[in-house]
């Protein structure tokens, strides 16, 4: 009997955890209530704001940045692809050696920085046979230099695009 009693005083209390909050709790559940309603109420980014109150982003708008985000996700992918994709030519000792690199786009989180690959070296026979090897290993190295640098140039200028791309999207977005 006594069993009994307590399990369903146990139930009774347990049950009354999952009811409505009623006016008659004490101050930290009236808060926690409190809290509770305001953000049900704002669930979709609505609710009664005085005139004075900025709206807040409901569930609604995040959605929406989140398919942009996608949207901006899947652009740089294909930038990165389109990218990789390209030769990129340095020229040195008045064009006759010729280095093609190719762009390795960042792998995150691994490597967070994109790099570059020799991909050619072209060099001009009659320039080979005559240079001594200094001056072909400064040729080189001016040439590497020379692709990286228009390799970064590059997709510099791809991704002021995508940029301007993202700043067009959440403009539109705030309007």
């Amino acid at each position: 009997m006594k069993l009994s009693i307590c399990t369903a005083a146990l139930l009774v209390a347990s049950a009354s955890a999952f009811s409505p909050s009623s006016v008659s709790r004490s101050a930290s559940s009236t808060s926690t209530s409190t809290a509770a309603s305001s953000s049900a109420l704002h669930l979709f980014g609505g609710g009664n704001k005085g005139e004075g109150e900025a709206k807040g982003p409901g569930m609604m708008d995040q959605l929406a940045m989140f398919k942009k985000a996608q949207e901006v996700a899947s652009k740089k992918a294909e930038l990165d692809k389109e990218l990789q994709q390209t030769d990129i030519v340095g020229l040195a000792a008045d064009d006759k050696v010729k280095v093609t690199v190719k762009y390795i786009p960042a792998q995150l989180p691994v490597n967070p920085n994109p790099g570059y690959d020799v991909a050619a070296i072209d060099i001009d026979e009659g320039y080979l046979a005559d240079v001594a090897c200094e001056d072909l290993s400064e040729a080189l190295v001016e040439g590497i230099r020379a692709a990286e640098n228009t390799a970064t140039q590059m997709v510099a200028e791809k991704y002021q695009q995508l940029q301007n791309d993202m700043q067009e999207m959440l403009q539109g977005m705030q309007k």
